[in-house]
């Protein structure tokens, strides 16, 4: 996974709206639920990956 399509979002938010950028791509906006279950949600169009900051783990 690009970590140029990672963008970290704070713990307490359920869904998030992605309508692209210059580097993946411009979409019409859509708005997408975060799983619950490991905090993490995929845009089906662009690819870009929305994930709370608690569950983002560092390498």
């Amino acid at each position: 996974m690009k970590v140029s399509n990672i963008k970290l979002i704070e713990d307490n938010i359920e869904t998030v709206s992605c309508s692209g950028d210059d580097i993946s791509g411009r979409h019409p906006q859509i708005f997408l639920k975060v799983n619950s279950e490991d905090g993490t949600v995929e845009c089906y169009y662009c690819g870009k990956n929305f994930i709370q900051k608690s569950m983002f783990k560092k390498n």
